[in-house]
């Protein structure tokens, strides 16, 4: 007599089966991850081997991302803008020098800059698929260098001097320009380009441009000095006018005022000799006589 088994190779296989699904789904079995992506940033899930390995069937995520660790990767970027301090300091940013040396006016400058910059989360793939690197490779390679390369080219036409002064902002913007064109294609633009503290020259070209500076500042003070001198002789000149007009005209009113009142005294000399009485004509009295102070004057 044969008995049969009460569990079949079938029923084996799906309860395996089963189990292998909710351990996968548990995050058990080897392999298999799981990655919190924090809020401001979004998760790229590539896919490393197989038939649709690569980016271009890449999946963006937030929250929990499932994932198997053998066959997919998890990058992650930010969707917030970012800062980047390339100083030769090592207290600030990162612990080796990451200044910016290029040339300007036949000599070489270093500079301390910073930048920002934020990735446009709609075009990350097409960023990954062109790089491969995640946003901490690409700040320390790509970033870096690519800025050397546009202060270099864009600093070609400048002046030393320039560059510390009137046309320093017109610099900047112009590598800001450059490197927008270089990573904007990707979605990576840059927002701003500065200067974190004065560019360093070399000690003789510095002693140029502090004497160049301080001859030109002497000059405009001098062009002040001469405009204000320029401009206090002017209203001598005017007020001088005003003074000669004035005696002009003060002497004009003295004369009038100097024959009325002459003419005025000698009427009063006349009253004073009259006896009171009126010069008796034929018919009616005389009227009362009348004086010239030109007359009596001659």
């Amino acid at each position: 007599m044969k008995f049969r088994p009460l569990i079949t190779s079938g029923f084996l296989a799906a309860i395996l089966g089963a189990s292998l699904s909710f351990l996968s789904s548990c995050g058990v079995l080897p392999g298999t991850s799981v990655k919190r992506i924090p809020p401001g940033y979004v998760g790229l899930k590539v896919e490393l081997y197989g038939n649709n390995r690569g980016v271009q069937n890449a999946t963006i995520s937030t929250g929990k991302v499932w994932y198997n660790g053998y066959s997919e990767e998890i990058i992650v970027f930010p969707d917030h803008v970012q800062y980047y301090i390339l100083t030769a300091s090592v207290d600030e940013g990162s612990p080796k020098d990451e200044s910016i040396t290029f040339g300007v006016g036949g000599t070489t400058v270093n500079a301390d800059v910073s930048l920002s910059y934020f990735f446009n989360t709609t075009q990350i793939k097409d960023f990954y698929g062109k790089y491969l690197k995640d946003p901490e490779q690409f700040k320390g390679t790509l970033v870096r260098s690519e800025t050397r390369n546009c202060f270099n080219q864009s600093a070609t036409n400048y002046k030393p001097e320039e560059i510390l002064g009137s046309q320093q902002s017109k610099l900047l913007k112009e590598v800001q320009t450059c490197l927008t064109d270089k990573f904007g294609p990707v979605g990576v633009n840059f927002e701003s380009v500065g200067f974190v503290s004065k560019p360093r020259f070399d000690q003789s070209i510095e002693a140029q441009i502090t004497a160049r500076f301080q001859a030109e500042q002497r000059a405009i003070a001098a062009q002040a000095q001469l405009e204000v001198a320029e401009a206090e002789a002017k209203q001598k000149e005017i007020e001088a006018r005003g003074d000669a007009e004035v005696a002009k005209i003060q002497a004009s009113s003295i004369t009038s005022m100097t024959l009325e009142l002459r003419q005025i005294e000698l009427q009063e000399k006349m009253i004073e000799k009259w006896n009171g009485v009126l010069p008796i004509y034929q018919g009616t009295p005389a009227p009362f006589p009348s004086f010239n102070v030109e007359a009596e004057q001659q």
